[in-house]
């Protein structure tokens, strides 16, 4: 299958020049065209009147994102808010929801600041169910609703039941436990890298996703792509969708600035998502923290910093981008889809919220899912 390499620069191209290399920096408001610095000096000027035309960098702070996504196709992601819950949790870093609408929701800031709870979202208000005395950077369900984590220091794998039965199923050392994810096939996987710093990634590092079957014995390893480069950096979130292509949230330096790594059924590199070039830039870079696949394979990524919902094909391409801030979602952390086809966007209470505890907002897409 043959690979791409979806950058912040690469989803658009002039649309004068249709050159998807080129970086697009100006619009004329007139003509509703995006146009590149060659474009806007050398064709656009001989237009027609084009002298009384106004063209506008796409940086300027009067730029409107909800007019450049029109103008190339590209949808909303939210259609509206349907429910907003108040949560007494400092921020929702991870989110599942169960066929049984059941909610397991993971606080995890650091080893002493962990929450993991099990609850009901109602019309109003949050029931919570179950309190679980977890510690854990990224955590999985099981089909018998039992929690699948890796306990400080994540050298190994635990399952613990709702009545507090726990054992050991995996035991990692020397690697260290990042990401856990269970596909719909029952079977584990997990983000691996060694021991010590976590950058800068050297050729000495190992930095895996593995697959573990249903007997929790390896069944696929993936560190490499077919030029022998490493695949990843620090994998901490990991997904995938009905025809297990797989898409894992590959962190790359220490500020979260992060990447979308699409893998098909046998670990083959089909894109890196970098984050659009609109709204992803150097000083607001992509900062992946959320993932959810509906159920026609399209792909939700929250972009937490920029309080934004990225939306991508199997292939890796925008088919839409949403600006939630304005929507009064801010900084988007978790996603997840329930029973009813709502999407959950579990948040952060952000470095600077005056609020003290983290929302959930159950929100109808606009994408087809």
């Amino acid at each position: 299958m043959a690979e791409s390499t979806q950058t912040a620069q690469s989803p658009m191209s002039c649309q004068l020049c249709n050159n998807n290399v080129v970086i697009i920096k100006w619009k004329c408001t007139d003509c509703e065209l995006l146009l590149c610095d060659n474009c806007k000096i050398n064709i656009h000027s001989r237009f027609k009147s084009s002298d009384q035309h106004r063209v506008v960098s796409i940086g300027d702070i009067g730029y409107d994102i909800t007019d450049h996504l029109k103008a190339l196709d590209i949808s909303e992601v939210i259609s509206h808010v349907f429910n907003t819950y108040q949560t007494e949790l400092p921020s929702i870093h991870k989110i599942i929801c169960r066929d049984d609408d059941d909610v397991f929701l993971l606080s995890s800031i650091d080893t002493q600041n962990c929450h993991l709870i099990k609850a009901k979202l109602q019309k109003n208000s949050i029931k919570v169910l179950q309190k679980f005395d977890i510690e854990c950077q990224d955590f999985a369900v099981n089909r018998n609703s039992a929690i699948i984590f890796a306990p400080f220091p994540r050298s190994e794998l635990h399952a613990e039941t709702s009545t507090g039965d726990l054992r050991t199923i995996l035991k990692a050392s020397p690697y260290i436990i990042l990401a856990i994810h269970m596909n719909k096939q029952g079977e584990l996987l997990l983000g691996l890298r060694e021991q010590g710093p976590k950058y800068p990634v050297t050729d000495f590092c190992t930095r895996q996703v593995v697959i573990l079957d249903t007997d929790i014995l390896r069944k696929a390893t993936y560190e490499y792509d077919d030029s022998g480069k490493k695949l990843f950096s620090y994998a901490v979130l990991i997904e995938s969708d009905s025809d297990n292509n797989i898409y894992v949230v590959d962190i790359i330096s220490d500020n979260t600035n992060g990447r979308i790594v699409g893998l098909d059924i046998n670990g083959r590199k089909k894109f890196i998502y970098q984050g659009y070039n609109i709204l992803n830039t150097h000083e607001t870079p992509f900062t992946p923290t959320g993932i959810a696949v509906t159920s026609t394979n399209i792909v939700l990524v929250a972009d937490g910093q920029n309080h934004a919902i990225h939306a991508l094909t199997q292939k890796g391409e925008i088919c839409g981008l949403q600006k939630t801030e304005n929507m009064g979602i801010r900084f988007p952390y978790s996603l997840s889809f329930d029973s009813e086809n709502f999407l959950l966007i579990g948040c952060s209470r952000g470095n600077t919220e005056i609020e003290q505890h983290a929302k959930i907002h159950a929100v109808k897409t606009s994408i087809q899912n």
